[in-house]
């Protein structure tokens, strides 16, 4: 709860500056449509969807640690299309909408910077999933706490509402 917490501190605060910049001058629309870049997101809210399902389910016995691999396993396949989806989103801004740094100022820094640090932070969630159903498949005991693992993939998701708000709508 105390990183989550710390999270939402910084990322509120990042928010923030972002607001103060797009009060002081015109804030100028990104070179993707809005649509195209909430596409990436769809991922997050339909993983934000299974995690809450299968934290209501029991998963007691072999059979109930088959379909917790499997609940985890889809998981992970919605974060990766996430991951993925923003890693294409930003290498078209790049390379075929020239979108640079510091040419395009305050704006280009706050989608490349905020965008890279929203991915990073799916990757950590990502990476507890996956070690945790690394451990599961191999025969660990312990009981996995879905979650746990919910709250941080909610997290993610309401961040991804806020910068996608932020900063990526004109």
């Amino acid at each position: 709860m105390l990183g989550l917490a710390a999270w939402s501190m910084f990322f509120v605060a990042l928010t923030f500056a972002v607001g103060w910049y797009r009060m002081r001058e015109p804030w100028p629309p990104l070179p993707l449509s809005p649509v195209l870049l909430a596409l990436p997101g769809l991922p997050l809210i339909a993983g934000s969807i299974w995690l809450h399902r299968a934290s209501r389910a029991t998963y007691a016995g072999p059979e109930g640690h088959r379909r917790l691999l499997i609940a985890l396993g889809g998981v992970l396949v919605l974060g990766g299309l996430y991951t993925a989806g923003q890693a294409g989103l930003t290498h078209v801004s790049w390379w075929n909408h020239h979108l640079r740094i510091p040419e395009d100022g305050v704006p280009a820094s706050a989608y490349y910077g905020l965008t890279a640090l929203h991915v990073l932070h799916m990757l950590a969630v990502l990476a507890v999933i996956f070690f945790s159903a690394l451990r599961l498949w191999r025969g660990g005991g312990a009981p996995v706490s879905l979650r746990q693992y919910a709250l941080g993939w909610h997290f993610v998701t309401v961040t991804w509402l806020l910068l996608y708000v932020a900063v990526y709508l004109p």
